[in-house]
């Protein structure tokens, strides 16, 4: 027979497959148990629970316990504190520290938590044994590794530690080489038969495939970067740290369109209150949506700039050229969305270059009766320029020759 859970303790699963454990008491609101199911922690917080204490709940105010001097939750604060931290962008601040504070939060094989263990004693297996935890989201794992190396790239610039262990450790390959997949011409099609001129949901498609931009900028595109048939604006990525700003042009097409957007909007864009969208992620929700709506799974955003930047290259257009609509620095970058696009255009031309060579009619050969043929040879000829004809006048070329020998 099964082993049965203890009294009480009940498991849930939710839509995206997570475990989620909960103490179910007769009229009692239940309580969740976080942490990893069997740890010490876990165990801890279920006693709790049966006792009617009430895990504080997050976001509400709670008295600090100042960290441990030399632990890594010690060294966290601190960091969350510096100058490098609070340079970065806003979502990369947030993403980082719930991060680094949930790796403080999690349990080590012998039931301590990884906050509490002193820093300079943290060894490159150390990050390699955290990292393998996660292989099966080698995204998160990565993610993982690379706030480790940038908290102890702190830690030895400030010189509270003298190695870096996370340095040490390699990312995880990706599980798609390629990343995010491509739109193709037949995805694109499918999202125009499903959302009709006028709609929000195509003038976002015909912005999408205008400028090949980030989802962070296309949605904060508005008419006051319009100017002369172009539109100017600076990236939202990397926009403290080494802006981007780019100025492209428009088509009649789209320009037509955007006239038609009430001039006292501050976005092309809006949600469907006619606000702009509050932030990327609300308006990447709507997007996505507009996906389904076409039919189309698997298919994002960042798909259709990756799209647009492989029509670029099939219509031939150089890398320099797809890095001043694209705003990437280096063509490293655009050669992981072109990459496809110009084997297949490399390809056709040595086609194109095959089937001219194989036009070009052959050299007719001796006969068999050994008269020459009527055809002579590139080689024949050139040797017969070369030589002095009977009336013994040199060619100008040979006449050349002789008189620098001479003098």
């Amino acid at each position: 027979m099964p082993r049965t859970n203890p009294p009480h303790l009940s498991r849930d699963t939710d839509r995206h497959g997570n475990v989620r454990w909960y103490v179910r008491m007769s009229g009692k609101p239940k309580v969740r148990i976080r942490g990893e199911y069997g740890t010490a922690a876990f165990w801890s917080a279920y006693r709790d629970a049966l006792a009617g204490i009430q895990p504080v709940r997050a976001g509400a105010r709670q008295e600090k316990v100042a960290p441990a001097t030399g632990s890594l939750r010690a060294l966290c604060e601190r960091y969350f504190k510096s100058a490098e931290f609070c340079g970065l962008d806003e979502t990369t601040r947030r993403v980082r520290r719930s991060i680094l504070e949930r790796l403080c939060q999690e349990t080590t094989p012998s039931a301590k938590l990884h906050g509490d263990l002193p820093f300079r004693a943290m060894q490159p297996r150390h990050v390699r044994g955290l990292r393998d935890r996660k292989m099966e989201t080698p995204g998160a794992a990565n993610s993982m590794v690379k706030a480790l190396r940038q908290l102890f790239t702190f830690a030895v610039a400030c010189d509270l530690a003298d190695s870096n262990p996370a340095k040490e450790v390699p990312y995880l390959p990706p599980v798609r080489a390629d990343g995010i997949p491509a739109w193709n011409a037949a995805d694109v099609a499918k999202f125009e038969a499903a959302h009709p001129a006028g709609s929000m949901a195509r003038l976002a498609l015909m912005l999408f495939t205008e400028f090949g931009q980030r989802i962070s900028d296309i949605h904060r595109l508005g008419p006051e970067m319009v100017q002369a048939g172009n539109i100017t604006f600076t990236q939202w990525k990397n926009r403290r740290r080494k802006p981007v700003t780019l100025t492209l042009p428009i088509s009649a097409e789209l320009e037509a369109v955007l006239k038609t957007v009430p001039p006292e909007r501050r976005t092309f864009l809006v949600n469907d209150w006619g606000r702009p969208f509050a932030s990327t992620a609300a308006f990447g929700n709507k997007f996505r949506d507009w996906c389904s709506t076409a039919g189309l799974v698997g298919r994002s955003a960042h798909g259709l700039r990756k799209y647009f930047s492989a029509h670029l290259a099939e219509s031939g257009a150089s890398d320099r050229e797809i890095m001043a609509f694209t705003g990437h620095r280096t063509s490293k970058e655009v050669d992981r969305y072109t990459r496809s696009a110009s084997q297949k255009r490399l390809a056709k031309s040595a086609q194109l270059k095959l089937t001219a060579n194989e036009n070009v009619p052959p050299v007719s050969p001796a006969n068999e009766s050994g008269t020459k043929s009527p055809t002579k040879s590139l080689s024949e000829k050139a040797s017969k320029e070369a030589m002095v004809p009977r009336d013994g006048v040199e060619p100008p070329t040979l006449r050349f020759s002789v008189a620098c020998s001479t003098n």
